[in-house]
C-alpha cells in the first residue's frame, strides 16, 4: 500500500519528489531512501545527521527506514561528512587538480567569460565554442585553453570533445549560463578524492533550476558533469556519461545553479524535441515553469 505521507514529501536526502511503491512504503528514486509507511520524514532526516555526527553510517535493528551502503554515502556527502566503511566523519575542503571545462554558443561568450573569470581555482580551464574558428574571442579569455567547434545538433559530442581536450583527471563540465555554488565550490576536493577511494568514475551533482529568478520544481536535476576524463557521454541531447552504475554515485554536496527564463524553458523544449524524438521531455518544462515547493508536485 503507498504511504500517501510519504508519497507527496521530497526526499529528506536528497528532495527528490519521486518515489517508487513497495510493500509497506515507499523508496526514494534518486538516493534509494526506503521509508515505512506513517514514519515522519523530518524525523528520518535528524536521525541520520545524529548518526553521522556520532561518527556511524548504519541503521539500527528497530528503523523503520533503511539505506544500502551506496545509499549512506548518498546521505553523508549531502551533509557533508565523507565515509571509511561504516564510519564517518566532518569532510573538509582541500585543493584539487580538476579541469574546468565550458560549452557555449558565440551568443553566450560573455557569459562564459565571466564563469571562467568567477572561478579562479580551477588549473585548467578549457572553453569549446560553437563555432568553426575561435579567433573572434580569443581576446575574451585570458589564460583560457580556447577552441572551436561546430556543435551540429550533437551535445554529447560538444562534451566528449572537452573530455578529450582535457587529458586525464577529473573534468567539472559547465553550460555558460550555470555556476557552480559555494558549497559545492569548496566540496569539489574532497569529492573526488572520496570517489578515487570508491573507484568511481562518475558524479552525479543537483542543479538548481532558477526561472526567472525563482527556483523550479525540477530538482535536484541531478546532472552527471563532474567525470574522469576517460568518461564519454551518449545523446544528442539529454546526454549522460557511459558509465558502469556501479561506478557511479550522486554527490549532493552544494548545487549548480542554472538560470533561465520562461521564454527561454519553452523555447528550449521545441528544439529538443527537433533534435531527438525523445528530446522535448514537456514533464520537465512543467517543473522547470513551477514553483519549488518541499511537497512533490504531484
Amino acid at each position: 500500500m503507498t504511504s500517501r505521507h510519504v508519497a507527496r514529501l521530497r526526499c529528506p536526502v536528497c528532495a527528490n519528489p519521486d518515489w517508487h511503491a513497495r510493500i509497506g512504503g515507499e523508496e526514494c528514486t534518486h538516493c534509494g531512501l526506503q521509508v515505512d509507511a506513517g514514519v515522519p520524514l523530518d524525523g528520518v532526516r535528524a536521525a541520520m545527521l545524529h548518526r553521522l555526527g556520532e561518527g556511524l553510517a548504519c541503521g539500527a535493528p528497530n528503523d523503520r527506514w533503511a539505506l544500502t551502503a551506496e545509499g549512506w554515502r548518498n546521505a553523508a556527502w549531502r551533509f557533508g561528512y565523507v565515509l571509511d566503511h561504516d564510519r564517518a566523519g566532518p569532510a573538509v575542503p582541500r585543493n584539487h587538480a580538476i579541469t574546468l571545462g565550458i560549452i557555449t554558443r558565440p551568443e553566450e561568450c560573455a557569459d562564459a567569460a565571466a564563469l571562467v573569470a568567477a572561478l579562479p581555482e580551477f588549473a585548467r580551464r578549457i572553453v569549446l565554442i560553437d563555432a568553426p574558428d575561435a579567433a573572434p574571442w580569443g581576446d575574451a579569455f585570458p589564460g583560457v585553453e580556447l577552441h572551436a567547434h561546430p556543435l551540429a545538433g550533437d551535445f554529447a559530442a560538444q562534451r566528449n570533445r572537452v573530455q578529450a581536450l582535457a587529458g586525464e583527471g577529473w573534468v567539472l563540465q559547465l553550460d555558460s549560463d550555470e555556476r557552480p555554488d559555494a558549497v559545492l565550490r569548496d566540496s569539489l576536493g574532497w569529492l573526488v578524492a572520496a570517489a578515487d577511494g570508491d573507484g568511481l568514475e562518475s558524479l552525479g551533482l543537483a542543479r538548481c533550476n532558477l526561472v526567472d529568478g525563482a527556483q523550479s520544481a525540477l530538482f535536484p536535476d541531478i546532472q552527471y558533469r563532474l567525470n574522469r576524463s576517460a568518461v564519454r557521454f551518449a545523446g544528442n541531447v539529454h546526454e549522460g556519461p557511459v558509465v558502469p552504475f556501479a561506478q557511479t554515485s550522486l554527490a549532493l554536496s552544494g548545487v549548480i545553479e542554472h538560470r533561465l527564463d520562461a521564454v527561454r524553458v519553452r523555447a528550449r523544449t521545441r528544439t529538443y524535441a527537433a533534435m531527438s524524438a525523445d528530446g522535448a521531455r514537456p514533464e520537465d518544462e512543467t517543473r522547470l515553469l513551477r514553483p519549488f515547493d518541499t511537497i512533490a508536485d504531484r
